[in-house]
């Protein structure tokens, strides 16, 4: 039964009157048109209980209102959120739950409830989140369709996690998202069982591909004059390479946002103000499409981001390149560039619009070479010619 309205009261059965002159106190059910009562095994005599307020009156009830209202508040809970989940409810559901009964959440399906929790909490996150959100509920579909919220334990988190692994899926960001929707059914009580936690959180590991000059060469030069399609994508591509703006940046990006050399933007994807030099490279593409854009447009036409993707992997195979094109490859390549030409980590961060170093790290590979040159110009001896060196 669907639950279209309701309302819980707390009310004093004077019709029950006890031998030391106290009355039980109830809590009373409605909804639809059905009326259930629940004892609370408190008590109280008639002249300390203020009907309207539906508690006792004066000092010394501090504690039974608070039972009362605890009580109260939880069955209001129970029927809100079964009904939040879409959860059918019957008489006899509704009065196991008060006597701490309740099996109703081995019935409910994770894509019924996953569907109610995305519809609540979407109208709070950003579009580029609800796209994580939406991957996960098709990957979970995929591995295990018609899952029951109460088959998720320890033992479905590693199964889960090794699917993600052996489909080379965003793992860090599918854990990281379903523990967040799983804290909120074991918070609803529509999940019981909180062994899933013991699967350590995975952490996003440094991407060390990017591209060397040499190879953002080859992109640059390229022949695409019989594929003139491509040549937006190559551009946007190229842009990000040498700013390090994400894709939603880049086509967001209008003129208002370029001024004196400098980007100045907040970004779609967090929010966080960032500011980037621009360097002559990325001003001459702007000046490609400045002119003919209106003053209200975006520098770059809109284009979709898997379509941008896909013809990034026909640009790399014009380009003879080894490696894989696709547009966050820019955002690595802009970020390891700079720390491979000495740039201070905290500026990197700070272009790349971090809030932590420790974000920017997993965006910078160091070549192995450049680390030999490092150490070999690195002394950990005094400088004085009578060292212990000498003994060795």
């Amino acid at each position: 039964m669907t639950i279209n309205y309701y309302t819980v009261r707390a009310v004093l059965r004077t019709d029950k009157i006890r031998k030391n002159g106290t009355c039980p106190i109830y809590v009373v059910l409605q909804y639809n048109n059905v009326t259930q009562k629940f004892s609370t095994s408190e008590f109280i005599e008639e002249k300390y209980w203020d009907k309207d307020k539906e508690q006792g009156i004066g000092k010394g009830f501090g504690n039974l209102n608070a039972v009362i209202k605890k009580k109260k508040q939880n069955l209001e809970d129970f029927i809100r959120e079964s009904k939040s989940i879409g959860r059918p409810l019957s008489k006899t559901d509704i009065s196991n739950f008060w006597n701490g009964k309740t099996e109703t959440d081995n019935e409910i399906l994770f894509s019924t409830f996953y569907e109610s929790y995305c519809k609540r909490h979407f109208q709070t996150i950003r579009k580029s989140t609800q796209i994580h959100y939406t991957t996960l509920g098709k990957k979970i579909d995929d591995f295990k369709p018609n899952l029951i919220v109460s088959e998720i334990d320890y033992s479905f988190m590693v199964e889960f996690d090794n699917y993600l692994v052996e489909t080379k899926s965003g793992r860090y960001n599918m854990i990281k998202f379903l523990k967040t929707v799983l804290k909120e059914a074991v918070k609803l009580g529509v999940l019981k069982n909180e062994s899933w936690k013991g699967l350590k959180n995975v952490s996003p590991n440094a991407r060390e591909v990017y591209l060397t000059p040499a190879e953002i060469n080859k992109i640059e030069i390229c022949d695409l004059s019989t594929k003139k399609h491509l040549e937006l994508t190559r551009c946007m591509f190229l842009f990000s390479c040498y700013t390090g703006m994400r894709y939603s940046d880049v086509v967001a990006l209008k003129k208002e946002n370029y001024k004196n050399g400098v980007i100045t933007l907040k970004q779609v994807k967090t929010g966080v103000d960032l500011k980037v030099p621009v360097n002559i490279e990325a001003k001459k593409i702007i000046c490609k499409y400045w002119a003919k854009r209106k003053e209200n447009e975006n520098i770059f036409p809109r284009i979709e981001n898997q379509t941008v993707n896909r013809y990034l992997k026909k640009i790399g195979e014009i380009a003879e390149l080894k490696k894989t094109l696709h547009f966050h490859l820019a955002r690595h390549t802009f970020g390891t560039t700079l720390l491979n030409n000495n740039v201070n980590v905290f500026y990197i961060s700070k272009m790349m619009g971090h809030k932590k170093l420790s974000q920017t790290y997993a965006y910078t590979g160091i070549n192995v070479n450049k680390m030999k040159d490092i150490m070999g110009t690195v002394n950990f001896q005094p400088k004085n010619e009578n060292n212990n060196l000498n003994r060795l």
